[in-house]
């Protein structure tokens, strides 16, 4: 692998060259394995979706991942401080939003608070603290 030019770069396979900055690299890509991008870059450097649907099978977190956490299939979290004691959407089709919560229920949700647990299917915590 070889990186030449540009910034932030990243050459990461065998065989596998990096030649100038971002511009190159979004050539690169659509000629290589996605012929669109859905994504365009605006004025103030944020990546924005074009008007689209977006299908994710697993999941979306936003923030860092838990390290601590089985994530469920097609599943949302949010988490902004800590890997280790975020949120944890384990249960399948689950929801987790405020800090250190965990939806193990299908189909449950934890919307807020600390703490919190949303264990039974289609269960779900609104906030506060160590809620169950």
């Amino acid at each position: 692998s070889s990186v030449s030019g540009g910034s932030q770069n990243l050459a990461s396979s065998e065989s596998l060259s990096v030649f100038g900055g971002e511009d190159i690299i979004k050539n690169e890509l659509q000629s290589t394995f996605l012929s669109v991008i859905p994504f365009t870059k605006d004025a103030g450097g944020w990546w924005v979706a074009d008007v689209a649907m977006f299908r994710f099978p697993k999941g979306v977190v936003i923030g860092v991942k838990s390290s601590t956490c089985t994530y469920g299939e097609g599943t949302l979290s949010v988490n902004s401080v800590s890997g280790v004691s975020g949120n944890c959407p384990e249960g399948d089709g689950s929801v987790t939003f405020g800090h250190s919560n965990t939806a193990s229920g299908k189909w449950s949700s934890v919307l807020g608070g600390y703490g919190n647990t949303a264990s039974g299917y289609f269960s779900s915590v609104s906030g506060g603290s160590d809620n169950t």
